[in-house]
């Protein structure tokens, strides 16, 4: 089994596993392609909370397409990717990163979520992505980085919790930086709070209409789609705030609460706690070899050791 570790950097806040597992972890997802090659994947869970939700979205997708999903403690993985963004995978000398191209990369390898639909719903598809990426995921980077109560009681501590000061601030107000002048850019950051929860609630309104009582957005069987709202919509519900305006907002569509409950269930459930077990063990393996293994490693891994992380072989 091929791992990937980092030396520390980023973190989700709006994720599924930072409201479960203890901060300073990240997920790592191992694959087996029907050629019998393994393949690892990484994701972030130490400082970037600014990307919110990525691991949950992940997770849900690799379900989806029944592959084996592990998760172990590693620290985070933001400057192994080649894009900056978290998750990516891993394979022989290859390193894809972010859902579009990991979704192609793991279709090639034969497995895929939209195979079933034609043209028309792949565009309609596609159009629902976009609008869940730049509604709900904007609005929760928005509340995150935007609003002031919230950064300075949830976002600030949180995402430098791993770091000593005065490291732990000057990560924070980078973040902080970079993301608002993100919302400047695209027009976001004279908005209120006001504005963004009702951005929220057309968002949610289009997703309720399109689900209706369906079990998926299309048909019965679960495409891309279905992962990516999953994972926005689940830990916007279960992420505790300074205020529950923005789960109210989901809350008021019953069709998406059971809709988030059903995925739950039928691919999360009785994963957690075999998930949670192997990963404190690792944890454990991890810390008591942490030196050794980190100028062993290195020296076998010319091609990312210039991207300070370690590579493990079990």
């Amino acid at each position: 089994m091929l791992e990937l570790s980092s030396s520390p950097a980023s973190s989700l806040l709006f994720s599924l596993l930072s409201a479960k597992k203890a901060h300073g972890s990240s997920t790592f997802a191992a694959l087996r392609c029907p050629n019998g090659s393994v393949f690892s994947i990484t994701f972030s869970q130490a400082r970037d909370r600014g990307r919110t939700s990525l691991p949950t979205i992940r997770e849900a997708f690799l379900q989806m397409c029944n592959l084996p999903v592990r998760v172990v403690c590693r620290a985070n993985a933001e400057y192994m990717s080649p894009s900056g963004k978290v998750p990516f995978i891993h394979v022989g000398n290859q390193v894809v990163s972010e859902l579009g191209p990991i979704v192609q990369f793991v279709k090639a390898k034969g497995h895929s979520l939209s195979d079933g639909l034609d043209e028309v719903q792949k565009a309609e598809m596609k159009a629902y992505m976009e609008l869940v990426n730049n509604m709900l995921l904007t609005a929760e980077l928005y509340l995150q980085w935007c609003d002031d109560v919230t950064v300075e009681e949830i976002t600030h501590p949180r995402y430098g919790s791993p770091y000593p000061w005065p490291l732990n601030r000057i990560l924070s107000y980078q973040k902080q930086w970079e993301i608002r002048r993100k919302m400047k850019a695209i027009g976001w950051a004279g908005k209120s709070l006001e504005q963004v929860l009702e951005d929220v609630d057309q968002c949610c309104q289009a997703l309720s209409q399109r689900l209706g009582t369906q079990p998926y957005f299309f048909n019965k069987q679960p495409t891309e789609l279905d992962a990516l709202v999953f994972g926005h919509l689940f830990t916007i519900l279960t992420t505790q705030l300074i205020t529950d305006e923005l789960s109210e907002k989901v809350k008021n569509y019953g069709n998406l609460t059971a809709f988030c409950r059903r995925i739950e269930q039928q691919y999360f459930e009785g994963h957690d706690k075999d998930s949670s077990a192997t990963a404190s063990a690792r944890c454990a393996k991890r810390d008591q070899c942490c030196q050794l293994n980190w100028k062993m490693e290195l020296n076998s891994c010319s091609l990312l050791s210039d991207l300070g992380f370690t590579m493990e072989l079990n």
